[in-house]
């Protein structure tokens, strides 16, 4: 697989998209998922969060504690750039 040049992220997977497109301000897990409308919590970890964390798109409120029950999620500078250049900034 090629590197990826620093600041670049390759391109994100129609969930991911979603994910980023669904969220404002910061959200716990239940909310992100209902944004997206998907009920099965680990497909929702596997498909969506893990992937969009992955990628620098959105990160812990609490990365020190990735199981607290107060995690939360929200978009980084990159995951803003992301929808700026994808026309889904809210």
């Amino acid at each position: 697989m090629p590197a990826i040049p620093p600041g670049s992220h390759p391109p994100s997977p129609p969930p991911v998209q979603r994910l980023l497109q669904a969220r404002d301000g910061e959200l716990g897990r239940d909310e992100l998922q209902d944004c997206v409308g998907i009920a099965d919590r680990k497909y929702f970890r596997i498909q969506y969060l893990r992937p969009a964390i992955d990628q620098g798109l959105i990160e812990m409120t609490i990365p020190d504690k990735p199981r607290s029950s107060k995690q939360r999620y929200r978009l980084t500078d990159a995951g803003r750039r992301w929808l700026s250049r994808h026309g889904g900034a809210k």
